[in-house]
């Protein structure tokens, strides 16, 4: 019956629930695996062709961008734009409007190479002017701007100059890099048109989707959407997380491509970047997941619908095994456990006629049968074991009285009145104490009392010769109620058997410790007479003592505590540390009601 209790799997319910989910488990597995597998795939060349789709719109923007370089750099070998920048001051008026007229044409044509261009600017320091490609084809110097644009840039690298949140290309002559920071002679730039950009990246996007094109080196973002702040921070945020993850800048020269999941505007979206190497730029694309990944999240609903039905069918089928079988197979196993704590009073009801019905009825009628016979035999084996008690008990009265007359036999030989006095009145203390009717048990505190008394009868025996200690009780065992003559045949035994031929300097010792819910009595001696072979044929004789009856000393205390308390207690043979022999009494503080015997419990304080 314990066997229910310790283990609920092997239960026939657990077996036949575990059987249904057996068979369901792997079919529900494959499909889960096909579905799975399926979605990513489907997952996967989604996110490729947005790959795919990002790689061309960068490959687009560096194209136009590329054609605008190419067409601006051999322009600082221009003849009009040398004469403009070196000898404007000796040129006519005439010469110098064509040579400006000639240069405009000539810019015109960078600008309306790419729709990314929104001016080319000539800077001429010599002329105090600048030439551009709109309308006002001649506008007066600007120095700042001039110094502003004039920085070291690598135009295949990094082309782009940033100066009041507008974007420029620019080619200085001769380059400041080459001649030690010489002063250019006139400037060449190209101002990318951000409206432009914005106006192409919307045409790369559509359901939604948002594209900002943002710059390293300097750092500019422009957004295909108005209003997407948002979308910028999370461009810088996945900017610095990549630059984190390759902070040697190994990778920095090389093209990019970066995929994340981020949530922007409350929403979450899959963002697909690729870096340009030749503009040191990112052009970055978020899509809604919910509508790129719609239908597949769609179907993994549906999945999940139909696991949750999948659960409600297991557990309706759960539910009706439970009340068919589980519920009145678990009442019966619980009468049957309630059968072996005892109680024979039991009559379980069943209201159907079922199979069940026929065991509920069957059960029944043991439990009845079983009652009259429990109480015949529990009487017959009380009776035994008591006589059986009784009958060990009294055979170690005899024996002590033997060995006291003989001690006072040998007073009395030698006259020695005073001594027979004291002896006759420890010995009728002793003797009206193991002779009460009706005390099989009383408290430890009394039983080592009269342990005592019975070494003060020895030391009229052997004097000076040995000499006995008691420790103290621990705390709370003083009440302890135990058999009665338990602690004097172990002394007995070590005056006997193991001092009796020690001539001086002989002593037993009475030792008490609590282990656990056990107390442990040791009576040690430092006796001469124990050996290895003398000691194994102790153990023997204690091994058969529950066999025999007629066994005395301490094979019947040991017999007598195995009936009080069972197999665990009893009495352990050892060799001291002095040599002698060491006998550990063992007895339980606490034990719950076990048939006829009951086991007082200990207040521990």
């Amino acid at each position: 019956m314990k066997f229910f209790r310790k283990s609920p799997f092997s239960s026939i319910f657990m077996k036949i629930v575990l059987t249904f989910l057996g068979v369901l488990a792997p079919l529900y597995a494959l499909n889960l695996y096909m579905n799975e597998y399926g979605q990513n795939t489907v997952r996967e060349e989604i996110v490729q062709s947005m790959n795919t789709k990002v790689e061309l719109y960068v490959n687009l923007i560096e194209s136009d961008i590329q054609r605008v370089i190419k067409l601006i750099v051999p322009y600082v070998n221009d003849e009009d734009l040398m004469k403009l920048s070196t000898a404007s001051a000796i040129m006519s008026d005439i010469e110098r409007t064509d040579a400006i007229l000639a240069l405009k044409n000539k810019l015109n044509l960078v600008k309306t190479s790419s729709s990314f261009v929104h001016n080319v600017i000539a800077f001429i320091p010599e002329l105090d002017r600048t030439v551009t490609s709109n309308d006002d084809a001649i506008n007066y110097f600007d120095e700042e701007q001039f110094n502003a644009l004039s920085v070291i840039t690598n135009r295949y690298e990094s082309p782009f100059i940033m100066w009041h949140d507008r974007l420029f290309i620019s080619v200085p002559y001769p380059d400041p890099s080459a001649y030690g920071g010489r002063k250019p002679v006139f400037l060449l730039t190209v101002e990318i048109s951000k409206p432009a950009l914005r106006s192409a990246m919307r045409q790369f996007t559509n359901n939604g989707e948002t594209a900002v094109l943002s710059g390293n080196r300097p750092r500019y973002f422009i957004t295909s959407n108005n209003g997407s702040e948002e979308a910028e921070l999370a461009v810088s945020k996945l900017m610095e997380s990549s630059d984190s993850s390759d902070p040697g800048g190994q990778n920095a020269a090389s093209d990019r491509q970066i995929q994340k999941s981020v949530t922007m505007n409350g929403e979450q979206h899959l963002v697909i970047a690729k870096s340009s190497s030749m503009l040191d730029s990112t052009l970055s694309i978020f899509m809604p997941e919910d509508k790129i990944f719609g239908p597949i999240n769609r179907y993994r609903w549906l999945m999940l619908m139909l696991t949750l039905s999948s659960v409600v069918i297991i557990v309706f089928f759960a539910l009706s095994i439970y009340r068919i079988i589980q519920r009145p197979m678990r009442t019966l196993v619980r009468s049957f456990n309630k059968v072996e704590q005892g109680n024979l009073n039991l009559v379980v009801q069943y209201p159907l006629k079922d199979e069940f019905g026929f065991l509920f009825d069957r059960f029944n009628a043991m439990v009845r049968e079983l009652n009259v016979l429990v109480h015949e035999v529990y009487e017959h084996k009380y009776r035994v074991r008591l006589a059986e008690l009784r009958q060990l008990q009294s055979q170690i009265n005899p024996h002590f009285l033997y060995n006291s007359f003989f001690i006072l036999h040998r007073m009395a030989k030698l006259h020695d009145n005073e001594n027979i006095i004291r002896f006759t009145k420890y010995l009728g203390e002793y003797f009206q104490f193991i002779t009460r009717d009706g005390m099989e048990e009383m408290a430890l505190e009394m039983e080592v009392k009269y342990a005592r008394t019975y070494t003060d009868i020895q030391a009229f025996r052997f004097g000076s010769r040995i000499h006995t200690e008691f420790g103290e009780l621990p705390k709370g065992t003083e009440q302890l109620h135990v058999p009665r003559l338990i602690l004097q045949p172990l002394i007995e035994n070590a005056y006997n058997h193991g001092l009796e031929n020690k001539l001086k300097d002989g002593w037993i010792r009475v030792s008490f410790e609590l282990q656990g819910d056990t107390l442990v009595i040791a009576v040690e001696d430092n006796g001469d007479e124990l050996d290895e072979s003398t000691l194994y044929s102790l153990r023997m004789r204690l091994l058969a003592a529950e066999e025999s009856a007629e066994s005395t000393g301490l094979f019947n205390v040991h017999r007598r505590v195995q009936i009080k308390y069972g197999q665990g207690c009893g009495l352990t043979l050892l060799a001291g540390e002095s040599g002698g022999l060491r006998a550990e009494l063992r007895l339980l503080l606490h034990r719950e009601e076990n048939g006829d015997a009951n086991v007082p419990v200990v207040d521990r304080g």
